[in-house]
């Protein structure tokens, strides 16, 4: 959803997101939800967001792949597994491309940077 699509909640942005990334998404949401219970998700900017005290996770559908956004920097060995894996990383971001599942352990480490 590049073009940033008005929406009021996480299933408002799931149900306009590309069908192939809904289920991406679905799953991201229940790795966050069940991995930081404290978390309170919010819409800013017109996306997905957890927010735990000033720490925050995002989810976001794209063209190609859906991405995991924190605020906090992933580690250098997090990074290194993701990319042995084949997952495009950034600092702070793991893109998941429509033909990769999700890798649910390394979300899950993901995770436990900020929970």
């Amino acid at each position: 959803m590049p073009s940033r699509v008005p929406v009021t909640d996480m299933a408002d942005y799931i149900s306009k997101a590309a069908p192939v990334a809904q289920p991406y998404l679905q799953q991201l949401q229940q790795l966050v939800e069940a991995n930081l219970p404290s978390a309170t998700a919010k819409i800013k900017w017109n996306l997905p967001f957890f927010e735990l005290g000033k720490q925050y996770v995002s989810i976001a559908a794209y063209k190609a792949h859906v991405s995991l956004s924190l605020s906090a920097d992933f580690t250098p060995e997090l990074l290194a597994t993701a990319k042995a894996a084949g997952y495009a990383t950034g600092q702070k971001r793991l893109n998941i491309d429509f033909d990769q599942e999700v890798p649910v352990e390394l979300v899950k480490a993901i995770l436990n940077l900020i929970g």
